[in-house]
């Protein structure tokens, strides 16, 4: 009888170990798929932010984006809605505001190369215009896009080339 008591238990215990392995197995099969399917679905592996091109490392420096600036080696995209690009922005920026991006993408976006390195921004440091726009733009095949993040603040207060389209002027230094 001690015997079979025994046999029995092991064989519970069992049973209840491989059901609480499935158990654990299928959430984490629900939640993995539910997170590959969300919009803003986290990231499994962690990147520096500060290189790469992936949602955690979009970030581009200051000094990396005047560098890229003055070689004209890259082209910037004012993330803000059309009011705040006519107040001022960085000179030669393009206005491609998030909110209206699938019907202003095609006129802004018509004669520029996919290999193109292009810099969003927005402003204040919370602003993920940028961000997302850099997103948005990544889904179309654009893989070289970085973000200057608090972009215009930054620029302005560096005294970098800004210009008001009403105005037409460019201030700031050369370099």
């Amino acid at each position: 009888m001690f015997r079979e008591c025994t046999l029995e238990r092991k064989n519970f215990r069992q049973k209840v170990l491989w059901q609480s392995v499935a158990i654990i197995f299928i959430s984490v099969i629900i939640a993995l798929s539910f997170n590959y399917l969300r919009k803003d679905g986290l990231p499994l592996i962690a990147t520096d932010s500060s290189s790469g091109n992936s949602p955690g490392g979009l970030t581009i420096s200051l000094d990396e984006a005047k560098e890229l600036f003055f070689s004209h080696s890259a082209l910037f995209l004012d993330a803000r809605p059309k009011e705040f690009y006519e107040l001022g922005h960085i000179a030669g920026a393009k206005n491609l505001p998030y909110e209206e991006f699938e019907s202003k993408f095609p006129e802004v976006m018509k004669e520029v190369d996919k290999g193109t390195m292009i810099i969003t921004y927005c402003d204040g440091e919370h602003c993920e215009l940028s961000r997302e726009l850099a997103l948005a733009l990544m889904d179309k095949g654009y893989m070289n896009v970085y973000v200057l993040e608090n972009g215009w603040t930054l620029w302005k207060k560096a005294n970098l080339p800004t210009e008001a389209p009403n105005q037409r002027s460019i201030s700031g230094n050369a370099k």
